[in-house]
């Protein structure tokens, strides 16, 4: 079960924001496996013409509380352009069952500069090194999540360079549907696309939930246009992994002041 929700609040950091214009934005979202609900989240987001501040709370929740009680905090800073986004800042702390973990990431003029994990984490044998060039273009889990394109299809035509600290890993969207979706403070079309799980380093080369994840795992994500803006952010994902189906669904999408 912690397994299970450390995949889940893991894919929440990388999926929990919403840009738009100029304001102040809520996202909440509920995680679940096998019908139960395991964790919720929220997120505030401040933006300005040019840059975002964010800032959200992970929480074991339901069921999944009598098997570990995980609480942590997330926040990130960057720069907001119609290029896309430039990530500055990120940083997600959390306690699980009283152990406290914490990961940060720098980054400046499109790359990773920066990055610290504690508890160090234990390489193995078989760890394959992050190499400087694949820090390139590399985004964290919150820039990642941010996603510019000419339309709602288009979200679909690309390939996020996601680094969370430690694995650095592709994740190549493809065009699966076009459906409705609403939440609280949002009605429309959602695009849906799979992405598939590439790993690029920074991961044991033989641990067996990596390969089943890039050999058979199957991800789902829902991206809905905020505003004109021209960026994207998920609204709903489906990661199928070897112990279990999780399931991640926004809540509330919503602007709460300009």
């Amino acid at each position: 079960m912690t397994q299970r929700l450390m995949t889940a609040l893991a894919l929440t950091a990388i999926l929990g924001t919403s840009p738009a214009s100029a304001g102040e934005f809520r996202t909440e979202y509920t995680v679940s496996a096998i019908g139960l609900k395991i964790a919720t989240t929220r997120f505030e987001t401040t933006l300005t013409d040019d840059s975002y501040a964010i800032n959200g709370t992970l929480r074991s929740a339901g069921v999944a509380r009598l098997f570990t009680t995980t609480d942590g905090s997330l926040s990130a800073t960057g720069s907001v352009s119609k290029g896309g986004i430039a990530a500055r800042s990120f940083e997600v702390q959390y306690t699980d069952n009283k152990k406290s973990k914490r990961t940060t990431i720098a980054s400046d003029g499109g790359r990773v500069t920066d990055y610290s994990n504690a508890p160090k984490i234990n390489k193995g044998k078989d760890w394959v090194d992050v190499a400087s060039d694949h820090l390139v273009g590399a985004l964290d889990p919150i820039a990642a999540s941010m996603v510019p394109a000419a339309s709602l299809r288009d979200v679909c035509n690309k390939t996020v360079r996601l680094f969370d600290g430690a694995m650095r890993a592709d994740l190549k969207l493809s065009y699966l549907r076009t459906t409705p979706f609403s939440a609280k403070g949002f009605s429309g079309d959602a695009v849906t696309c799979e992405a598939k799980f590439v790993p690029v380093s920074g991961y044991r080369k033989n641990k067996r939930e990596i390969k089943w994840m890039r050999d058979n795992g199957r991800i789902e994500i829902s991206f809905a246009a905020v505003g004109s803006t021209g960026f994207y952010a998920p609204v709903r994902a489906k990661v199928r992994a070897e112990a279990a189906t999780i399931h991640l669904t926004a809540t509330r999408f919503e602007q709460i002041a300009q």
